[in-house]
């Protein structure tokens, strides 16, 4: 069984899960513009990196090991280990004072490595999270707030390959938070303010279930009344369910790659 199953339930339902003796919660709507900072550290592909000594590190010690180059750069450390951490602060629900300090720090090991992260006061109550526990902190705020740990096993190019088609393929669109809280609201049928007090990860499902259903009434309408084929079969068969795909999103097979590149991919 995989270490995120034994909390699927607490997750299904939006409510808290105690790890390491403190309670991690979802975070909400109005906790967005830290959400979606934390995307990049939370969604990172560590098998992406173009450092090999960064690549075999544990997750949090490889996002101090990014801001660390970046400091080499740039002159500055980089942000990659703070954004997790206010994100995790978040779902600890613990204090953010008006300079946006909070009660998370990381310690580091005689040799300068990042050893472990300490959650309260040194001087009062705290807690320790070594790397492996940080990695299982991970997964619990991802699955919590729907994020996509990618899998390690993909291959690093055809991930960034379909990053770079979707991004070319997008419409530009002004993307709005409030914008987006009045659409889910009045396709959900209840107030704005409501939709702010929301979880993430219900807000996320709830885009996605609204996506489903208008795909499936339009792909339907348009197939029944001859207008429309699709290649693969209707891309929304049901309004139920997502079509099912062993690939991440925006990928394609290395079949269908070849076929439209006349056999350059594989050779042939």
């Amino acid at each position: 069984m995989a270490f995120i199953d034994k909390y699927r339930q607490q997750i299904r339902e939006n409510v808290p899960v105690v790890y390491n003796g403190l309670e991690f919660h979802p975070l909400s709507v109005r906790n967005y513009a830290a959400y979606s900072a934390g995307k990049q550290p939370y969604e990172l592909m560590l098998s992406s990196l173009k450092d090999p000594k960064l690549a075999r590190l544990s997750w949090c010690a490889c996002l101090w090991g990014l801001d660390k180059e970046c400091e080499k750069q740039t002159g500055e450390l980089g942000e990659f280990l703070m954004t997790a951490l206010y994100v995790m602060a978040l779902a600890l629900r613990l204090d953010v004072d008006i300079t946006g300090s909070y009660p998370i720090r990381p310690t580091f090991s005689q040799e300068g490595n990042l050893a472990a992260i300490m959650v309260g006061n040194p001087q009062l109550d705290y807690a320790l999270f070594d790397m492996r526990q940080m990695d299982d902190v991970r997964q619990i705020i991802a699955a919590q707030n729907a994020y996509e740990i990618p899998d390690e096993n993909w291959n690093p190019e055809l991930v960034r390959a379909a990053q770079e088609n979707a991004a070319r393929g997008s419409v530009s669109l002004q993307t709005d938070l409030e914008d987006l809280v009045y659409s889910v609201a009045v396709q959900s049928g209840c107030r704005a303010s409501d939709v702010y007090g929301w979880s993430i990860r219900e807000f996320i499902k709830t885009q996605e279930a609204i996506d489903r259903k208008l795909g499936y009434i339009i792909c339907t309408l348009s197939e029944n009344s001859g207008n429309a084929t699709y290649k693969n079969g209707n891309p929304y068969p049901t309004w139920k369910f997502n079509r099912k795909s062993d690939m991440p999103t925006g990928f394609q097979s290395i079949a269908t790659i070849d076929a439209g590149a006349k056999g350059l991919v594989s050779g042939t």
